[in-house]
């Protein structure tokens, strides 16, 4: 009696695993054949309460979902039958099937991410920050996350095999920083901003020319050096990447000639540790506007306005005449608790 038993039960689980297996098509195919023949054989029968097209759906979908409102079911011995041995494992199995594979679905997505092997190419205007150093690149997270936009995503892409991974950020695992498939992977091609940060300047130099290369001419690509020979390479190469080069030295030897200027320079630089920051906007496509005019605009809005660099220079001009006309294109530069908006600004 034990062994018809555990054949039966075999018997099953192969059949499981084999639903299981099959593709989606295949399986929306076989549940489809199933509901046919069931509708077919109620015909036959003459259930005629439950061949209405819209009820045998409901009848159906009901009973494979095992929920069994009881409003309906079959009146005749033969009906009862087809539902008993027919319908009740046919459309149960089916559903477990739909509802298992779904879950897996769901399931390998997420451990693929989790792996950093998910795929964010198809995401726009997201912030893909290029390498991760220990120490450093948490607190740049930080920052990236407390003034982000609801609509940008920050990607992080590195070598290292990360398990603390921080829930605002999606995270894409390679070997190489420079691979073309991580990149994509990445979302470089649809980014709006590229930030490199990386635990060499020689890694920083080849992730920044490979970025530079996907990245689309709307992108916004910054990167960190510690030397200026390497630096010197990417504005040779590619003079519309910002590079961003220590300052260490220099910070030291400002801080002595003018005691607290570190500290206000690192209160500029830091969203989370201020009451006030710089920030930056492009003047919109509006009548031009005379410096002072606009210094008094922001001032109003409780922002002071720093310095304009114009569309096609590198470096901004601080304190410029009252009287200079402040283009389309061109950048602002100004410190305020919070960003502003370009367009409210400008009326």
């Amino acid at each position: 009696m034990l062994l018809p038993r555990m054949k039966l039960a075999r018997l099953f689980d192969e059949a499981f695993h084999a639903m299981a297996d099959l593709h989606w098509t295949l399986l929306f195919l076989l549940i489809s054949l199933h509901a046919v023949s069931t509708w077919v054989l109620f015909v036959l029968f003459g259930e005629t309460e439950l061949t209405a097209p819209a009820t045998f759906f409901y009848w159906y979908a009901t009973t494979a979902y095992t929920v069994g409102y009881g409003d309906l079911s079959p009146s005749s011995d033969g009906g009862r039958l087809i539902t008993a041995l027919w319908v009740f494992p046919g459309a149960i199995a089916a559903f477990t099937t739909v509802v298992a594979k779904v879950f897996a679905a769901i399931g390998e997505v997420w451990r693929l991410r989790r792996a950093g092997k998910g795929d964010y190419s198809r995401m726009t205007q997201s912030i893909v920050l290029i390498g991760h150093h220990a120490a450093r690149t948490p607190k740049m997270i930080a920052e990236l996350c407390s003034d982000v936009a609801h609509d940008q995503t920050l990607v992080l892409l590195t070598r290292q095999t990360l398990t603390d991974i921080d829930s605002r950020v999606r995270y894409v695992q390679s070997e190489s920083l420079t691979s073309t498939e991580a990149l994509t992977r990445a979302g470089v091609r649809e980014a709006s901003r590229v930030l490199v940060f990386t635990d060499s300047d020689s890694d920083t130099l080849a992730a920044t020319l490979a970025a530079t290369a996907l990245a689309p001419a709307s992108a916004h690509v910054v990167c960190y050096f510690e030397d200026e020979d390497h630096a010197r390479l990417i504005d040779q190469h590619c003079p519309e990447v910002e590079v961003i080069l220590s300052a260490g030295p220099e910070l030291v030897a400002r801080a002595c000639k003018d005691p607290g200027a570190s500290q206000v320079i690192s209160a500029l630089t830091s969203h989370l540790d201020a009451s006030a920051t710089l920030f930056s906007l492009q003047w919109p496509d509006r009548a031009a506007r005379p410096f002072g005019d606009l210094a008094r605009v922001l001032l109003d809005r409780g922002a002071t306005l720093l310095a304009i660099q114009p569309g096609q220079d590198t470096r901004p001009t601080f304190n410029p005449p009252a009287d200079r006309r402040v283009e389309p294109g061109d950048r602002l530069f100004y410190v305020a608790s919070n960003r502003l908006d370009a367009s409210a600004i400008a009326g």
